[in-house]
């Protein structure tokens, strides 16, 4: 059965046990009978389940004592409420929440569910797809579930749909916060009929330790946000207040309509710890209901976590940290230390139809972002892309971010830790998406493609193609064991292919020779000399080990890019315009050093122009990164100044977020007008306290020199700022 998306959910918020994007409560549900309760079976049947929910927990009680899961489950059994109190991004998290849902079919059979997850005015799909009235892909439409949903919150649905469970919606509608912002509280007093059950019947003021912890929870970003409220302000039109109110009215409202039930409700860790937000909003509304609270917490060592000494729930269950759903655009397996990477998944992917999958690592200097990019123009429609990030962060000569895999005294530990890292993300990706696994492709280029094919070498669980294109600074890998057959065991099936230069044709040989020699088949193969056809070559090497058609050579006019300077970003920004000449203009485009293309080739020189008009109508205009966004400063000759300031006047970023906007400043000199040189547009905009800013020359690529007599002429404001630096548009525009 295939398994839609909605088209635009809404994303988790990423606090780590913090204010919850969204809210629970509230009821209408589908009630049809259910004479048999039956769970879901949780055992591991392929290589990429989970382990056990047993091995991956530990839960103390309130007052400390270690108990068993099956004790667990039975003492919840018993009360009327309970409240999950999760981290919205967590695996492991998701499965204890599965777990004790099961549990409690189980053991009571009449369990109501209620979820954070959905909106009230969601119910009626959701009572229509319970019931079977509708499809899935109608409900997600309708719905609006958050983008992890298939991941995280969907095994609950249709385990409440298996056993004829009714599900409430118990968020407050967005729309409905939306207008009391407008026009404040009096506006539901306008409302009538079901409209006006869309809210609750009453709103109550959180405490003030409430606030005293949501405050401090956000505290870096108050001044940005206009300062703390007034300490006598009851905030009963404030959204975490309304979220709560309705999660508790939700929960008690399901208590009194379904006598006899218990009512699992599932939300963020915040509204239910230390017994405040909703679990008091829902015992001002059933006091004697016996409600118990649980707070999910996940652990990078579940085995050695000890609850702290002030409880903040009535069991603590600590979770085995070991991977992470989406969040802000990446994915994340816990290794030794976190993995972060992006994922891409075709529209048309479907339990169905899956699709094949390429495990990509870049070389040092990019990140995820950058190699998604590179990618997802070219193969984005027949394949899921998973890009990993480098987990060594660096600030590279142009000033840009960039990455690298392995410092060579530490590279068994630090490719060690990546291979780890990729066969979890492997194991996740094969347990919640569309994927064939019988078409995997772990690939990388520079280093790493060195760490690829270590990867390669030595998964025990990994069924893959692996292409290394290009490896670099491999020699360590020959100080590594081998993993023998005889001490190893049995392998998943896997082959290497090796594309090298001439120079390193000899040691590639030696080395491959001797994988071959543990079964291990690979190829080695070296790059063709002709440069208009390396970029095809490359793109079809990651085909072929996805069984996908090969691209056709290239039949339109030649043309050629000089990268300007050396930097590694420059050179990915004039490969990517190489790509886009591929596929826009069926055009084979050759990259050279400055000053190095061949004369007399018949080609044409591709231009590197940024072009102004698609900026000044935000077309690739980057945004300030940061939870909260920022200000995008571009720098611009003094003579350009005036064909520039439209992006103030008009400001694109703005126009999306209330923390977005756009600046224009010039380079230092005895032309830059005295308010556009950049130092005092950063002063400007420190005087209004937006202090996260990305500064951009609005060139293709500025150069290390150029990026760098930027970086001297603001650093007194570096310690009072937080500056993102970007080396040109051409990534961009």
């Amino acid at each position: 059965m295939s398994r839609p998306v909605s088209p635009n959910p809404p994303t988790p918020m990423k606090l780590h046990h913090l204010l919850s994007l969204t809210s629970l409560a509230l009821l209408g549900a589908c009630t049809a009978p259910a004479p048999e309760r039956t769970a879901m079976a949780t055992e591991p049947t392929t290589p990429w389940d989970a382990p056990t929910l047993a091995d991956s927990v530990v839960v103390f009680t309130k007052d400390g004592r270690r108990i068993s899961l099956e004790r667990f489950y039975d003492e919840l059994a018993r009360a009327d409420i309970v409240f999950l109190g999760e981290t919205h991004i967590d695996e492991t998290t998701h499965r204890v929440e599965l777990g004790v849902f099961e549990a409690m079919i189980e053991r009571r059979g009449e369990v109501v569910l209620g979820m954070e997850m959905f909106e009230r005015d969601a119910q009626g799909p959701l009572d229509a797809y319970l019931a079977g009235r509708i499809t899935e892909e109608a409900f997600l439409e309708a719905a609006n579930p958050w983008s992890n949903y298939r991941t995280s919150y969907r095994p609950l649905v249709e385990l409440a749909r298996k056993n004829s469970l009714p599900v409430i919606a118990s968020n407050f509608p967005r729309s409905l916060r939306m207008r009391i912002a407008r026009e404040g509280l009096d506006a539901l007093q306008t409302l009538d009929g079901d409209d006006r059950r869309l809210a609750p019947a009453d709103l109550f003021p959180n405490t003030p330790e409430y606030w005293r912890r949501t405050d401090n929870a956000i505290r870096g970003h108050i001044g940005m946000m206009g300062g703390p409220p007034d300490p006598s302000d009851p905030r009963l039109d404030a959204t975490q207040t309304l979220w709560d109110n309705a999660m508790g009215e939700a929960a008690a409202l399901a208590h009194h309509e379904h006598p006899g039930s218990l009512v699992l409700h599932v939300n963020g860790g915040f509204h239910c710890a230390y017994w405040d937000g909703t679990v008091r909003q829902c015992r001002l509304r059933a006091p004697d209901a016996d409600i118990v609270t649980v707070e999910i917490s996940p652990s990078q060592i579940a085995a050695w976590a000890k609850p702290n000494p002030i409880p903040d729930a009535d069991y603590l269950v600590v979770a085995q940290r070991s991977a992470q759903d989406v969040n802000e655009g990446q994915y994340t397996i816990y290794a030794q230390r976190p993995v972060h990477y992006r994922l891409h998944l075709p529209e048309g992917a479907s339990d169905d139809a899956p699709v094949p999958l390429l495990l990509w690592l870049s070389d040092d200097g990019l990140t995820s972002k950058d190699a998604m990019d590179l990618w997802k123009t070219r193969l984005g429609d027949e394949c899921a892309i998973a890009v990993f990030d480098p987990p060594y962060r660096e600030i590279l000569p142009d000033q840009s971010l960039g990455g690298r895999w392995f410092w060579i005294e530490s590279f068994n530990e630090d490719s060690g830790t990546i291979g780890t890292a990729i066969e979890g993300a492997y194991g996740y990706l094969l347990r919640h998406f569309p994927i064939d696994p019988r078409r995997v492709c772990l690939a990388g280029e520079g280093t790493g493609a060195t760490v690829a094919a270590q990867a390669a070498l030595l998964t025990n669980s990994m069924a893959v193609r692996a292409v290394a294109l290009g490896p670099r600074r491999y020699a360590k890998i020959k100080d590594n064991p081998l993993p023998l057959p005889e001490d190893s065991g049995p392998r998943a099936a896997r082959s290497l292919d090796v594309f090298v230069r001439a120079s390193d044709e000899a040691w590639w040989a030696d080395e491959l020779a001797a994988y071959g020699s543990i079964g291990l088949v690979n190829e080695l193969h070296r790059f063709t000399s002709d440069p208009w056809d390396l970029e095809l070559e490359r793109e079809n090497a990651l085909r072929r080990g996805m069984e996908l058609s090969e691209r056709a050579a290239p039949t339109g006019a030649r043309g050629f890019i000089e990268v300007p300077g050396d930097s590694v970003r420059a050179r990915l920004w004039a490969r990517e315009r190489a790509v886009a000449a591929l596929l826009e203009d069926g055009r084979a485009v050759a990259l050279f050093e400055e000053g190095e293309a061949p004369s007399a080739t018949g080609a044409e020189r591709v231009s590197l122009d940024v072009d102004r008009s698609k900026i000044l109508q935000g077309e690739g205009l980057p945004v300030c990164p940061g939870p909260f966004g920022g200000t995008t400063v571009l720098v611009v000759p003094p003579g350009e100044l005036d064909a520039w300031l439209g992006l103030e006047e008009d400001d694109p970023l703005a126009k999306r977020s209330r923390f977005l906007r756009t600046r224009v400043a010039t380079y230092p000199g005895e032309d830059s007008p005295a308010d556009r040189d950049l130092g005092h547009v950063l002063q400007a905009l420190l005087e209004k306290n937006r202090k996260n800013v990305l500064i951009v020359p609005a060139t293709f690529h500025a150069g290390e020199s150029a990026m760098r007599s930027l970086v001297r002429e603001v650093e007194e404001l570096d310690d009072r700022m937080t500056l993102h630096w970007l080396p040109g548009l051409g990534g961009n525009g």
